[in-house]
């Protein structure tokens, strides 16, 4: 005989697993519209220090994973290397999220961050993979936010000193 110890609840999230960098994190699919490879017409300068694509008649935010949460610099200038994922947001309208590279669809199991660590911006939870490896799951609406809120600012915060 053996005992199966299950929890009482479990919250699974359907998700696209992403590499930034030597990070990975996972995107819920419930927002995600469509996967692009952007030209370099596509791509056009907003302001000082922000970038839109231009996607169905439209234009989008496009905002670096990397750089909103302080892993690497300021998005370069140009097209982004690796995948671009359209996304639609709570906060209203379609927002481009420049990623490295897609790994594959999983369903995960959230982990809070706020029980276990504390709140991070851009953050929603995080997530345990198949390999043992740890991912945080992206909270969309706020790496929108964050990225309206910053504006032009120079240099995000790394995301190990978020407060």
């Amino acid at each position: 005989t053996f005992t199966l110890s299950l929890p009482l609840t479990l919250a699974v999230l359907d998700g696209m697993v992403v590499t930034v960098g030597d990070h990975t994190l996972v995107v819920p699919i419930s927002v995600i519209v469509e996967t692009l490879q952007p030209k370099a017409a596509d791509i056009r300068p907003l302001g000082p220090g922000g970038t839109v694509l231009a996607v169905r008649g439209g234009h989008a935010p496009l905002i670096d994973i990397g750089g909103v949460l302080g892993w690497r610099g300021a998005a370069a200038e140009g097209p982004p290397g690796g995948v671009t994922l359209l996304v639609e947001s709570e906060l209203g309208g379609l927002a481009a999220l420049r990623v490295d590279a897609i790994q594959g669809q999983r369903q995960v199991v959230i982990k809070s961050l706020e029980q276990n660590y504390r709140q991070v911006e851009g953050v929603a939870a995080a997530t345990i993979l198949g390999d043992g490896r740890v991912a945080l799951i992206l909270d969309v609406d706020g790496l929108i936010a964050t990225r309206r809120r910053a504006g032009s600012a120079p240099r995000p915060q790394p995301l190990a000193q978020a407060s």
